[in-house]
C-alpha cells in the first residue's frame, strides 16, 4: 500500500509524523520507537540561544487532562543543527521538520537561517504561537498582521519549505 504524502513539496513515506514539542528531538526516543516508520520526525521548538523555560512546577493534572507551562526550554538553534540533527539522522531516514520560535522578528529570522542551512533540516515549522514582546506579550499568531510579517520574514532567509504552526491558549472554567 501507498501511503506517501507530500507536505510543502517534501515527499514523507507515510503521513505520521510527531508533533512538535513532544518528541525531543527525535533521537532521544529511537529505543523505545522504530523511527523509520514515522513519516517524519518534528523537532521540540528551538529558539536562537538557549532557553531555561518556566520554573518548576511546570505541569498539572486537571480532570480530564494536563495543563503545562514548559515556557519554550531548549538548548538554541546552533545545538540543534550542530549536533541534534546530524545525530537523528544517524538513526533515521526520513524528514526532519524543524520547530522554530523567536520573540522578535530578528530572533525568528536568525533561527531559519541557521535551520535553512542544516543539511539534515527538510522543513522549517514557525511557531506563531510565541509572545510578541514588542507588541505587549500577544502571541504573533493572535493577530494575521503579524503572524504574516513573521512568516514574510523567515522565507526572505530560507529556501526550504516553510509551515506555521499555531496553538491557541484556551482559558475556560477558571483554570
Amino acid at each position: 500500500m501507498n501511503t506517501k504524502v507530500t507536505i510543502a513539496g517534501v515527499e514523507l513515506k507515510n503521513p505520521v509524523m510527531t508533533a512538535s514539542g513532544t518528541f525531543g528531538s527525535g533521537m532521544e526516543y529511537g529505543e523505545f520507537v522504530d523511527l523509520n516508520k514515522l513519516g517524519a520526525v518534528v523537532t521540540k521548538g528551538v529558539s536562537n540561544v538557549a532557553w531555561p523555560g518556566n520554573p518548576t512546577p511546570r505541569v498539572a493534572e486537571v480532570t480530564g487532562g494536563m495543563l503545562n507551562a514548559i515556557g519554550l526550554q531548549n538548548p538554541g538553534i546552533g545545538v540543534l543543527v550542530e549536533e541534534k540533527v546530524p545525530a537523528l539522522k544517524k538513526i533515521y531516514g526520513g524528514a526532519v521538520i524543524a520547530n522554530i520560535s523567536g520573540f522578535s522578528l530578528e530572533e525568528y529570522s536568525e533561527c531559519c537561517r541557521q535551520a535553512a542551512a542544516c543539511d539534515g533540516v527538510d522543513i522549517v515549522e514557525v511557531n506563531v504561537s510565541c509572545p510578541n514582546v514588542h507588541n505587549g506579550g500577544m502571541s504573533f499568531g493572535t493577530d494575521p498582521k503579524a503572524a504574516a510579517e513573521v512568516i514574510s520574514a523567515v522565507k526572505k532567509c530560507c529556501a526550504k519549505p516553510v509551515i506555521a504552526k499555531y496553538i491557541q491558549r484556551v482559558i475556560q472554567n477558571g483554570l
